[in-house]
């Protein structure tokens, strides 16, 4: 049986690995359990404890594909075990009540930057309040502009030396190469690659994806001009446009005032 000192070990090394994990947390216990008040286990994506104790197998079979599911959507769930009706596999009931709480760690995206000004200063400010993990790269010049960046490289960096996992990119550069660095995250697999650009300017980089090897499949991960139609005006709107499709993208939104969603359980506020 795991102690709990190994369980908190676990969860620093899984941290520093990135690696999403559900930690199942006893809170209530009534009757006849194995498991304890306070008793924690982990569970990995495919509901595999990884460490810990939580009780036999009539429960970890349960927290176990709580766990699963939890880490699909990153909403936490609470497993109400009762022991009397619930049976192991074999058909033998384990007796009691138990109440597990199961909170999905999950890896949080990472937002690569490459540019420079205040629209990288504003979208680095917002990104890091939503938990993003930041990486920017800018000129030597501008290192020190973008404290809430994780990561600042002021060195030149082709695409094919990126050596950490993008999930959303954004280019803020306004230069010539646009299109050749746009062609190159689309190839590398970005699922994301967003320009922050004219429509007109966008004309151009599309026909010189398509022309450069790009599918019309390919282009629906490129997205460009970047960002919400909010009639953006300042560097701090254009980034607000650029992180709330961004963020529509990540929770599988639909960028429609919530007024008009008949059947959305998305709330805001506390009612």
């Amino acid at each position: 049986m795991s102690k709990l000192s190994d369980v908190f070990k676990k969860i620093t090394d899984l941290d520093v690995a990135e690696t999403p994990f559900a930690i199942a947390s006893v809170f209530k216990v009534q009757g006849s359990s194995s498991g304890k008040v306070g008793d924690k286990a982990l569970f990995d994506e495919n509901g595999k404890r990884i460490v810990g104790y939580i009780g036999g197998g009539c429960i970890e079979n349960r927290v176990a594909a709580t766990a699963k599911e939890t880490l699909i959507d990153g909403i936490p769930r609470t497993v109400e075990i009762d022991l009397d009706s619930d049976q192991m596999d074999m058909g033998i009931p384990c007796g009691g009540f138990m109440s597990v709480i199961v909170e999905p760690q999950m890896i949080n995206p990472t937002l690569f930057i490459r540019g420079m000004g205040r629209v990288v200063e504003v979208l680095c400010q917002l990104a890091s309040v939503l938990k993003f993990k930041v990486v920017v790269q800018t000129s030597t010049d501008e290192k020190n502009r973008y404290p809430e960046a994780e990561r600042v490289i002021s060195e030149p960096l082709e695409m094919d030396d990126i050596d950490f996992k993008v999930d959303y990119f954004i280019l803020a550069t306004h230069h010539r190469n646009d299109d050749k660095i746009s062609c190159e995250a689309l190839k590398k697999g970005i699922p994301y690659v967003g320009v922050v650009s004219s429509k007109k300017k966008t004309g151009i980089i599309t026909e010189y994806l398509l022309e450069n090897g790009i599918s019309k499949s390919d282009l629906k991960r490129f997205h460009s001009p970047t960002g919400l139609d909010l009639k953006s005006k300042t560097a701090e709107e254009i980034a607000l446009s650029i992180l709330s499709e961004i963020v529509m993208l990540e929770n599988g939104g639909t960028g429609e005032p919530m007024r008009d969603l008949k059947n959305s359980n998305q709330s805001n506020g506390d009612g």
